[in-house]
């Protein structure tokens, strides 16, 4: 499965200030600045953990229905 380049990466350009919200990350007790080329509502951290979380259950799936 290919998974988008460049999130856990973080020196890639989508983690830079021109994807910055001014707001702070939608997770609970995470105060980081969120926006990144990925979402505007999430922090770099988080994102991170999220498009993880997403990449995995995508796998699974593909894996229960005989794709990988």
């Amino acid at each position: 499965m290919k998974v988008i380049k460049g999130y856990k990466n973080p020196k890639d350009e989508g983690h830079g200030s021109k994807y910055h919200t001014g707001k702070k990350c939608i997770e609970k007790d995470c105060n980081n600045p969120a926006g990144t080329r990925w979402s505007p509502y999430w922090c770099k951290e988080c994102n991170i953990k999220r498009m993880d979380n997403i990449t995995k259950n995508l796998e699974e799936f593909a894996n229960y229905l005989g794709e990988n």
